[in-house]
């Protein structure tokens, strides 16, 4: 009988943290939760609107960034 309830303790024992982590699974976000998830999605819609405007004002053709460095014979065969 002495062992029997020893290893029920124990049992109860090992089962506690399971029973704890489960506890907080049925509750919903908190407020401040979905706040933060309005306020990064707002933030995402912002920045890929940003992105699109960039990318529509620039044009495709390529540039050039060491143009004012070289004179107009460097490197080039006439």
């Amino acid at each position: 009988m002495r062992k029997l309830v020893i290893a029920f303790v124990a049992v109860s024992v090992l089962a506690l943290p399971a029973h704890a982590q489960r506890r907080g699974a049925d509750q919903g976000p908190t407020p401040e939760e979905i706040q933060r998830k309005r306020d990064a999605a707002e933030l995402d819609q912002k920045y890929k609107a940003a992105i699109k405007v960039q990318s529509a004002t620039q044009t495709n053709t390529k540039k050039d960034p060491w143009a004012n460095m070289r004179s107009s014979s460097d490197g080039k065969n006439q």
